[in-house]
């Protein structure tokens, strides 16, 4: 089978000015929708080339004539100051000091007595708002009475008054225009306008396939200190959906008020790794339906113009939720998020519902990476290893890029590696033809406080304060792995028990963390739950500080499941069990080499006979299985991402399912490949992670074996 050449699937950024580079690239790369990204626009000679035409359009940003007069209606958000000692009984608390002035100003059209709110950080308790008052000439709160030393916040509410992304753009790319500044469509003036404002637009564009919408209402969270720095960032954040009369509206429909102090939550504002609360999930529900109907009318308006609509995952996409099933009701036809890893592949992939799915390709062409010393090819060959793993799990429909073309024609060996990238995906299209790869008999569900509403989010970001080269990503390595994969919530198990078709529960994440679960480990139904269905033959992984919450003399809740305990400077004076290193165990016998689990110090020690190490690092177990009742169950102080790792994950699910047999079906022997069969259209693709040529051998569903060679990266088929 030979890769398929004759393009398409390939939205291609293009420029004005740059038509013949356009032409050439789009011959290439087998591009057949051209798009205008941030900062340029299409001339009428690339409108001309007979491509389809994908238009980017952000409305709540694009009319700046708007904000000029309507300022009383420019998104808000709240901001918690810094914490300031009382040395007497009167402090003064400057607001702005910790935030950049040239993107926030102090809302002076709301109230402050009303919205504001001054907090004893010493105790927690709420301030009355007869003791404090706002000097606004000074730009302080003034408290009076106060407790000598204590701290003590105000959270108080700013107006949005440059757009986030456009300050990126600023400070990134260099870029010298009038600062953006978005509209907030709460207002039903705003909203009537925009509709207005969108219905011209759509007229003016009549070139126009694709309207991709950037993405609706609410930019997610990005909080900016002196000079653009960033003090806060959150993806996923709701933290910049603040509107007065949406907060009024919310009281009347919930009966009673969101606090200032729900948004802030004492200054984590409700980070995703939170375990979120009661008050921001309703807030989250409340603006999501609102976003819903938003861009419900405008997909309408698109459609009868007769254009397909598009929304890109990311800038103003709080409140969009794609992995909701209210988001269905806004008629998206294509689904486009940003992708640089097997992790955001599937989040694209997976998402449900009927809509095209695409994927925008990192490296962006900007001039932080295509400069003088960048190095594009790198980033991309990097990202696309990972990428092309989990699309043979799942493949998307489309592929694309974004930024200056111009930029990336400067590099002719990352151009080349592009066609070629292009090529690939395009085979894996033809000969999946749209459908998952063949799966071992392994269903997992991955356990998290948010549940299928957050599919596909790692634990830690970009933003990882932390952040080292062998943090543990377990959900990388598990998206490219031939194994059923589903997400659901603690809510999920209390109300409806364990689905009937899951065979392994995945608990990941650090101790605490929503991802983890945190306080819901206190929960009596969900804990007695899992240990019922592991006793009578499921099974429970767990990795990093699973079902970790201090309660009842235990941290590991599942600490009689997994058979191990973390040690938190309780217990000191009580020895662990005695262990030997299991090193013949099936888990291991795959030429694995020296394994990496992010720490060599997990303070985890065995409590529980008949739990085999199979990895540890002086006292400290790194690794541990063990069978309970009818069922299994498995440790991992962490798994950062690799092949290894990979590999090590699937035989573990395999072990935890009790179907080892399964490793010789569907299966590559080298761990530096992988294969994946597309039953459906009678064909098998290997490919090689490396670049260095492996030889390895792949068997099909029947333990039929196979030899094949690959070149470095390479990817070839076979007919079945």
């Amino acid at each position: 089978m030979t890769a398929e050449q004759n393009g398409g699937r390939v939205t291609l950024p293009a420029e004005t000015g740059q038509e013949t580079t356009v032409a050439e690239m789009a011959r290439k790369w087998g591009a057949d929708h051209i798009r205008d990204s941030d900062g340029t626009e299409l001339s009428d000679e690339l409108l001309a080339l007979g491509y389809d035409i994908y238009s980017t359009v952000c409305v709540v940003r694009a009319d700046q004539e708007w904000p000029k007069t309507h300022h009383e209606q420019l998104p808000r958000k709240f901001l918690m100051t810094n914490r300031v000692t009382a040395t007497g009984d009167t402090v003064d608390i400057p607001l702005m000091e910790r935030y950049f002035d040239e993107k926030y100003e102090i809302d002076s059209y709301t109230n402050p007595k009303k919205v504001w709110e001054v907090i004893d950080r010493s105790t927690g308790e709420l301030v009355d708002a007869a003791q404090w008052e706002y000097l606004e000439d000074k730009g302080i709160v003034r408290v009076c009475d106060v407790v000598p030393y204590h701290v003590y916040t105000v959270n108080f509410m700013v107006l949005q008054i440059w757009d986030s992304t456009s300050m990126y753009n600023h400070m990134t790319n260099n870029w010298t225009t009038e600062h953006v500044v978005s509209m907030d469509p709460y207002y039903q003036e705003t909203y009537d306008h925009l509709m207005n404002w969108f219905d011209n637009w759509i007229e003016t564009h009549p070139h126009t396939s694709v309207v991709r919408l950037t993405t609706l209402a609410y930019h997610f969270a990005i909080d900016s200190g002196p000079g653009g720095t960033t003090v806060f960032r959150d993806w996923l954040g709701y933290t910049d959906t603040i509107t007065p009369p949406a907060l009024d509206d919310f009281e009347k429909e919930m009966g009673y008020r969101l606090r200032a102090e729900d948004i802030v939550d004492q200054g984590y504002y409700n980070a995703t790794n939170r375990v979120p609360s009661k008050q921001y999930r309703d807030w989250m529900a409340f603006i999501h339906k609102f976003v819903v109907r938003f861009g419900k009318d405008l997909a309408d308006r698109a459609h009868k113009a007769g254009k397909k609509t598009a929304t890109f995952w990311g800038d103003h996409w709080a409140g969009m939720e794609p992995y909701s099933p209210l988001y269905q009701e806004i008629g998206i036809d294509i689904n486009i998020g940003a992708c640089g890893d097997g992790v955001s592949l599937r989040r694209v992939a997976d998402a449900p519902g009927p809509q095209t799915s695409e994927v925008r390709l990192y490296p962006y062409f900007f001039p932080d990476v295509f400069k003088p010393g960048g190095d594009p090819l790198g980033e991309s060959v990097r990202n696309w290893v990972k990428i092309r793993r989990a699309m043979l799990r799942n493949p998307v429909d489309r592929i694309g890029y974004g930024g200056y073309l111009s930029l990336a024609a400067k590099f002719p060996e990352f151009v080349g590696h592009v066609e070629d990238l292009c090529n690939q995906f395009r085979t894996i299209r033809m000969h999946s033809k749209g459908g998952e790869s063949i799966k071992s008999a392994v269903k997992v569900a991955v356990l998290t406080a948010w549940g299928s509403l957050r599919s596909w989010v790692n634990d830690k970001g970009v933003g990882s304060k932390f952040g080292v080269q062998n943090e543990s990503n377990l959900l990388e390595c598990l998206a490219g792995l031939p194994v059923e994969i589903s997400f659901i919530s603690f809510d999920d198990i209390e109300a409806g028990g364990i689905p009937s078709d899951v065979n392994v529960i995945i608990n990941n994440g650090e101790a605490g963390s929503a991802w983890s679960g945190g306080r819901h480990w206190a929960n009596e139904t969900v804990v007695t739950a899992i240990r019922e269905w592991v006793d009578n033959g499921g099974s429970f992984l767990g990795v990093g500080g699973p079902s970790g919450f201090e309660h009842q003399g235990r941290f590991f809740q599942l600490s009689d499941v997994m058979g191990v305990e973390r040690e938190t400077g309780s217990s000191l004076s009580v020895p662990g069990l005695a262990f030997e290193v299991n090193t013949d165990h099936f888990v291991l016998q795959d030429n694995l080499g020296t394994l990496e689990f992010g720490t060599q110090a997990s303070h985890v020690s065995v409590c529980m006979p008949g739990t085999s190490v199979l990895a540890a690092s002086g006292k400290h177990v790194l690794m541990a299985v063990r069978a309970c009742g009818k069922g299994r169950a498995a440790y991992m102080t962490g798994l950062p991402y690799g092949l290894q790792n990979a590999r090590l994950l699937l035989r573990t699910l395999l072990w935890c399912a009790n179907r080892e047999d399964a490793v010789k079906a569907w299966h590559s022997t080298n761990l530096l490949t992988d294969c994946a069969a597309f039953v459906h259209s009678g064909c098998m693709a290997v490919i090689n992670n490396v670049d260095s040529p492996q030889t390895t051998t792949i068997y099909d569903g029947n333990g039929v074996a196979r030899e094949c060679s690959l070149a470095p990266y390479e990817m070839t088929w076979f007919e079945l």
